[in-house]
């Protein structure tokens, strides 16, 4: 079973998305460079809900966050999703077997450690879904 774990955004203006975020009572908690995915990561717990937000902000242009905001804007860019220890290959495996499209042919390290993976859009009806699995410490 998989459990909501962030909302992922892509931000093209950081301090005025954390302006308005704070003003609504949220605030970074963490922050972390992810140098593979050319982004840093803002992470934004949500008090009463499930999950938390993720502010993606981009440290190149050719990165995938610059490409996605050059081709669409500053928005929502993915949901995301976590996989209970273990699971995330064999879950891989179930979707690709069902005819699912992931981006990576083997998962990679993302942000805190996550081993992750994507379902590509086109397999999803547009939505971007990412998958993790804790690696060395949960958030």
């Amino acid at each position: 079973m998989v459990t909501l774990n962030h909302i992922g955004i892509a931000v093209e203006d950081l301090p005025q998305v954390k302006k308005l975020f704070s003003i609504l009572g949220l605030s970074v908690i963490s922050k972390e460079v992810v140098p593979e995915q050319q982004v840093i990561t803002h992470f934004l717990p949500l008090p009463l809900a499930p999950g938390q937000l993720e502010l993606l902000e981009p440290t190149e242009s050719a990165g995938t966050i610059g490409q996605f905001i050059k081709k669409r804007g500053p928005g929502i860019h993915h949901l995301s999703f976590s996989v209970p220890i273990g699971e995330l290959n064999t879950l891989c495996q179930s979707l690709r077997s069902s005819g699912y499209r992931l981006i990576y042919d083997q998962s990679r390290t993302g942000a805190h450690g996550m081993k992750i993976n994507f379902i590509h859009p086109s397999s999803t009806g547009g939505i971007l879904i990412e998958l993790m699995e804790p690696g060395e410490y949960i958030i």
